[in-house]
C-alpha cells in the first residue's frame, strides 16, 4: 500500500465513524444507503456457536442488543417473539447481542432464564462486532437483508416501552418476507432511554488505535500465534515475512478473527484449559483488529517478522531416534480411494520406550488421516496375517489429522515397543485434482528409562448413527466406561463434513456429570487432540460420554448431499462419531502393555449399544435380528436379574458369539 493510500485510509476511518454516529442520532427517521454487515461467529449463553452468514436461507434476521435486567430489552424480546411467531412459516430469525464486558455468559444465561427469553443471546466479549456496529443502546434493533447482508433498519425495537414492534421495523421485515425492495431506514433511539445507554471502550479510544505499535505489539503477537504455520514451507497458504504482506492481508485477517476461523483453535475457552492453546485472548483480538481498523500502519522500530525463516526441518521436534518410512503410494487426480493399510516390520533388535511421535506426510493435501499402531506382526512361516481391523485394536502411537502432527506423551508415561513387532498404519487419502505420490514418515523419539505408566488409548465409536436427510441439528452419542481408576490426559473429537459441534462429558459413578471439552464450532479441516492443562483423575465406573451434533441441511455449505439419510462410514461423504481418549491407569498394572482385544471390542460395542447409558446393555437395545436368538443367553448371563448385562457379562456374550455383525 502506498504512503498516500495509507494516509487516505487513516483519514477516512474516523470520518466514517463520525458519519455513522451522525446518521443514527438524527432527530427524525432518515432513509440512507444500506450498510453491509460483516460475517461473524459468536457463542451464545448456552455455549452454542452462531455464525451470521450460515443463516442465509432466512428471509430476514433481526438482531437486538441485550443487557441484563433491562426492562426495555425484556419488552423488546417479547415483541420480537410475537413477530417471529407471526412469520413462523417465512423463516424470520431473531438473535440478541450482548456487548457489555462486565456481563459474562453465566450471568446472561441467568437473565434469559429469569425473564423467559428464548432467543440466542450472543456474547460479544471482545466487543469487536459491537464496535463495528457503533452500539450505544440496549434495546436497539437491526433488520438484516440476507440477500445482500445489508442493514435495512436500525432503531428501537418497540414503540416506547411497550410490546408493540416499531412500525418501521415491522415494515422492513414484511418487505423482506414478501420479496419487495426495502429502503434502508434509521430511526433515533428515544430520548427517555438514557438508562439504556453505554459507552464501548474501543469507540471511546478510537483515536489511540493508530498508536498501537506494529513492532512491539502486533508483530510479536503474529510470531507467537500465526507464524508457525504462515512461514515459508509452512502449511499456511501465505507467509508472514514482513509488514507489507501482513498489511495486504489485513482485511482477511480481521474477517477470520470475527468468524473465529483463525487461529484454528475451536475449544470453548470457558470449558477447561488445554496445552498448546493457539487462540487469541480477548485483549489480543482487540489489539489486532484495532490496529487493522486504524490502517495497519508500520510505525517505527524493527520488523520482527523479517527474521522468520523457512521451516528448518521436516521434523518439528528435531531428528527422530527412529524413522519409519511407509511405502510410497500413488494418488490419482480424481476419484475415491479405499483406506490403505501398511505394515512395516520393526527394524530394531531390542525393546525401546517411546516418549513422543511425529507423523510427516509426503503430500499434506492428500492425507486425510493416519492412525499409527504397533503390535505382533504378520508371520509368513505360520500364515498369520494382521489386517487393518485387528491393527486398530493394538497399542496406538498417535493419530495424524491436519492440526495434529505431533504428540509428546505426558510426563512419566510412554509406550514400550518390543523387538520383533511391526508398525501398522491406516491411511486415508483424498484426491485434489492432481496426480501425486505420498510417502508418509513416522518419527519416534525414545527415552532411556522405562516410565512409570503405560500410555493408554481408547476410541469411542458409534457404528449405528443415523442422520436424517435435511436435519440441521441431529445429535448422536456413545461412551467409554473406565474399569479401573484412571487419569485422563487428552480428548479427540472427530466427524466428517456434517460435524457441527462436539462435547465430552464425564459421568461419575454417583451420577454427577461434568462437561470437560466443548467444541462449539467443529471444523473438519482442523482437528487435534486437546491435551488437558490439568489431567483429570477419575474413579472406576466413570463414563466418558461423547456427543456430536451434525448438520445435514442445505445451509451447511460443506454438506455432500442433504437429501440422504447418513450412516456411519469411512469416506468423507459418510459420517463418523469417533472420540479418542488418552489416559493412564492410576496404579501401574503388570499387563498394562497388553491390549486385550476382547475388552477393547466390548467397550466399543457397549458404548453405542447401551442407548440409555445406564451401564447395562438390555435385550431391546441389541440389533433387531439378534434379539430372538440371544434372548436365552441374556437371561442366563444376567446374574443379578438387573434387566441387562454389565461389562463383564456383556464381554462373555461378545466372546461366546464372536460379536453381532454390523447394526441394522
Amino acid at each position: 500500500m502506498s504512503n498516500s493510500l495509507q494516509s487516505a485510509v487513516r483519514a477516512w476511518l474516523p470520518l466514517r465513524k463520525l458519519m455513522l454516529v451522525l446518521t443514527f442520532t438524527a432527530a427524525a427517521v432518515s432513509v440512507s444507503a444500506a450498510e453491509r454487515i460483516s460475517n461473524f461467529t459468536l457463542l451464545d449463553q448456552h455455549g452454542k456457536a452462531v455464525e451470521l452468514y450460515y443463516h442465509n436461507e432466512a428471509k430476514a434476521i433481526v438482531l437486538l442488543t441485550h443487557s441484563n435486567g433491562s426492562a426495555v430489552v425484556q419488552q423488546s424480546a417479547a415483541a420480537l417473539a410475537a413477530l417471529q411467531s407471526d412469520y413462523a412459516e417465512q423463516n424470520v430469525r431473531v438473535f440478541m447481542l450482548n456487548p457489555l464486558a462486565d456481563e459474562d455468559r453465566s450471568s446472561i444465561l441467568a437473565d434469559s432464564r429469569a425473564h423467559g427469553i428464548q432467543f440466542s443471546i450472543l456474547n460479544d466479549e471482545a466487543q469487536l462486532l459491537s464496535e463495528d456496529l457503533q452500539l450505544s443502546y440496549s434495546g436497539e434493533a437491526f433488520v438484516i437483508d440476507t440477500r445482500r447482508w445489508e442493514i435495512v433498519y436500525r432503531g428501537p425495537a418497540v414503540e416506547g416501552v411497550t410490546d408493540t414492534v416499531a412500525s418501521e421495523l415491522s415494515a422492513a421485515v414484511a418487505g423482506l418476507v414478501n420479496g419487495t425492495a426495502v429502503a434502508a431506514v434509521s430511526k433515533p433511539m428515544p430520548a427517555n432511554w438514557e438508562g439504556e445507554q453505554f459507552v464501548l471502550p474501543g469507540l471511546a479510544e478510537v483515536d489511540s488505535h493508530a498508536n498501537i505499535s506494529y513492532s512491539k505489539t502486533i508483530a510479536p503477537l503474529l510470531q507467537e500465534k500465526c507464524a508457525s504455520c504462515h512461514r515459508p514451507g509452512g502449511i499456511g497458504p501465505w507467509a508472514m515475512t514482513d509488514h507489507r504482506i501482513v498489511q495486504g492481508f489485513s482485511p482477511m485477517i480481521k474477517e477470520t478473527i470475527l468468524t473465529k476461523r483463525m487461529p484454528p483453535w475451536h475449544a470453548d475457552p470457558q470449558i477447561n484449559s488445554f496445552k498448546h492453546d493457539m487462540s487469541l485472548s480477548i485483549e489480543e483480538a482487540r489489539q489486532l483488529v484495532h490496529w487493522i481498523d486504524a490502517g495497519a500502519t508500520r510505525g517505527d522500530g524493527d520488523d520482527p517478522l523479517s527474521a522468520i525463516g523457512p521451516v528448518a526441518s521436516e521434523w518439528e521436534m528435531g531428528t527422530p531416534d527412529l524413522i519409519v518410512d511407509l511405502p510410497a503410494f500413488e494418488v490419482p487426480a480424481t476419484g475415491t480411494l479405499d483406506y490403505q493399510f501398511f505394515e512395516v516390520p520393526n527394524p530394531l533388535d531390542h525393546d525401546v520406550w517411546v516418549r513422543a511421535v511425529e507423523i510427516t506426510p509426503g503430500d499434506r493435501q492428500v492425507v486425510h488421516h493416519a492412525i499409527a499402531t504397533f503390535g505382533p506382526g504378520s508371520d509368513a512361516a505360520t500364515g498369520r496375517r494382521v489386517d487393518s481391523g485387528e491393527a486398530l485394536f493394538q497399542s496406538q502411537l498417535m493419530t495424524f489429522v491436519p492440526g495434529n502432527e505431533t504428540y509428546i506423551y505426558p510426563e512419566n508415561s510412554g509406550l514400550r515397543i518390543p523387538a520383533g513387532s511391526s508398525f501398522f498404519t491406516q491411511m486415508h487419502y483424498t484426491t485434489y485434482g492432481r496426480e501425486t505420490v505420498d510417502q508418509t514418515r513416522i518419527g519416534l523419539y525414545f527415552t532411556d528409562e522405562a516410565p512409570e505408566h503405560i500410555l493408554q488409548h481408547h476410541s469411542i465409536v458409534n457404528l449405528d448413527i443415523r442422520i436424517p436427510a435435511g436435519a440441521a441439528e441431529h445429535e448422536e452419542a456413545a461412551y467409554y466406561q473406565f474399569q479401573r481408576d484412571s487419569v485422563i490426559y487428552s480428548l479427540f473429537p472427530h466427524a466428517h463434513y456434517r460435524g457441527k459441534s462436539s462435547k465430552f462429558f464425564l459421568r461419575y459413578p454417583d451420577g454427577n456429570e461434568e462437561l470437560v471439552l466443548s467444541v462449539p464450532n467443529y471444523d473438519f479441516n482442523w482437528q487435534r487432540y486437546f491435551q488437558l492443562e490439568h489431567p483429570i483423575d477419575v474413579p472406576a465406573g466413570t463414563m466418558v460420554i461423547h456427543r456430536t451434533t451434525y448438520d445435514n441441511s442445505t445451509a451447511n455449505p460443506s454438506n455432500p448431499d442433504p437429501e440422504v439419510m447418513v450412516r456411519f462410514g469411512e469416506q468423507t461423504w459418510e459420517e463418523m462419531l469417533y472420540g479418542g481418549i488418552s489416559f493412564r491407569f492410576a496404579e501401574p498394572g503388570e499387563n498394562d502393555s497388553y491390549i486385550d482385544p476382547s475388552n477393547a471390542m466390548t467397550s466399543v460395542a457397549m458404548g453405542f449399544m447401551d442407548k440409555n447409558m445406564n451401564g447395562l446393555v438390555e435385550l431391546n437395545e441389541m440389533p433387531e435380528q439378534a434379539r430372538q436368538q440371544l434372548a436365552m443367553a441374556f437371561l442366563m448371563l444376567d446374574k443379578g436379574k438387573k434387566g441387562g448385562l454389565d461389562f463383564a457379562e456383556f464381554r462373555t456374550l461378545m466372546t461366546q458369539t464372536g460379536g453381532f455383525g454390523p447394526p441394522d
